[in-house]
């Protein structure tokens, strides 16, 4: 032995950050099974696919006339640009009818969402192959969760109607008057393309109109249409300069989608920081710098959500006053009273923070003359 202890004790801990389970950037297809599983392969409830290989290999078939569903859906949510890292796909079981021998009908829908619930990183439910009856249930089962909703419908009029704040839904008619034979197979997973090429940017940092999106054939809209399925609150794909891009980017309920997504983030960001904050440190104490060191992480959380794009940077007025990007107000520990001080929690924290937003259209006017 060297002795250095005897000199010299040291012990240094591993101190970890406090992680979450909680994912902005996937999207959820949901579906049925394969026609006809590979025999090698295991078909997961629940699973989690990096790229179509992955998904093909299971038994869904993603090209052809013989093309499933879900293998369509992954296939259109691959071909965007940039593409996602992964998907992830629950697959909606058969179960017995009651009363009726060897006959099966697919669970309740909500079953597969709570199931898809267990295996955390998700955020947006993409239906592939879903009755649009269903659509409504899924809406509800959505709105009391910190996730989101897409759909496609070929209807002018919203399925799920206006009062979901987290579901949002994409027309893809080419024409109005094209019949169910008409419209591109592919055409049906629009909200599958929209949801892959937005869910690749960081939260706060995209807007989910004017986005060229891949494997959607356009509407080709008058504007009296238009203008319906914007009242609606329902997205839609247009050629505009040569591309393929989205417009809309409204939930059912007339908020933007960015806006929801931005907000999720941000309270889950803010809520593991000062998760974090607690249980990393032996004791935050109930004085000014406690309180101050709580008011630090969600200023670190608010900073972060400036860097991403949500929330401003500090601007300033005509008069060159400024106008900051977010503030807090937390209270003295003089002014509170001894029973929440017994408590040991710390309330009444608040923090106001302005909306970034975002530039969809442009009107510029001008003049021309000879001489200034």
């Amino acid at each position: 032995m060297d002795n250095l202890e005897r000199l010299c004790k040291i012990d240094i801990v591993l101190d970890n950050p406090v992680q979450s389970s909680a994912g902005y950037d996937c999207l959820l297809l949901i579906g049925d099974a394969p026609v006809s599983p590979k025999d090698d392969a295991t078909v997961y409830p629940v699973g989690i696919y990096t790229n179509l290989d992955e998904v093909t290999d299971v038994g869904w078939v993603a090209v052809g006339e013989n093309a499933e569903p879900i293998g369509r859906a992954a296939r259109i949510a691959f071909s965007q640009s940039p593409k996602p890292n992964q998907i992830y796909i629950a697959v909606r079981q058969q179960v017995a009818v009651e009363g009726e021998a060897d006959q099966t009908e697919p669970e309740d829908i909500t079953a597969t969402l709570a199931r898809a619930l267990e295996t955390p990183g998700w955020y947006v439910i993409c239906p592939a192959g879903i009755a649009e009856e269903e659509y409504k249930t899924i809406a509800e089962w959505t709105e009391t969760r910190n996730l989101t909703f897409a759909f496609t419908t070929m209807k002018t009029t919203n399925p799920v109607g206006n009062l979901f704040y987290r579901s949002f839904g994409i027309y893809a008619k080419p024409v109005a008057s094209a019949s169910a034979e008409e419209i591109p197979a592919d055409n049906e997973y629009a909200h599958v393309a929209m949801a892959a090429k937005c869910l690749c940017y960081d939260a706060g940092s995209e807007t989910w109109a004017n986005q060229v999106i891949n494997g959607i054939t356009p509407s080709v809209l008058p504007s009296s249409l238009s203008n319906a399925l914007d009242a609606a609150n329902l997205s839609y794909v247009i050629k505009v300069g040569g591309k393929v891009i989205t417009q809309g980017g409204k939930t059912s309920a007339d908020e933007w989608i960015d806006l929801i997504r931005f907000r999720d983030w941000l309270q889950n960001n803010m809520a593991q920081r000062v998760c974090d904050l607690l249980i990393r440190n032996p004791k935050i104490p109930y004085t000014d710098n406690g309180i101050a060191a709580v008011e630090n992480q969600m200023v670190a959380a608010l900073k972060e959500g400036q860097v991403r794009g949500g929330i401003p940077e500090t601007e300033y007025d005509e008069l060159d006053q400024p106008i900051p990007g977010y503030k807090t107000d937390m209270p003295l520990a003089a002014s509170l009273t001894s029973a929440q001080r017994a408590s040991r929690t710390l309330k009444g924290c608040k923090f106001s923070a302005r909306i970034a937003g975002a530039i969809h259209m442009v009107e510029i006017s001008g003049s021309l003359t000879y001489s200034f």
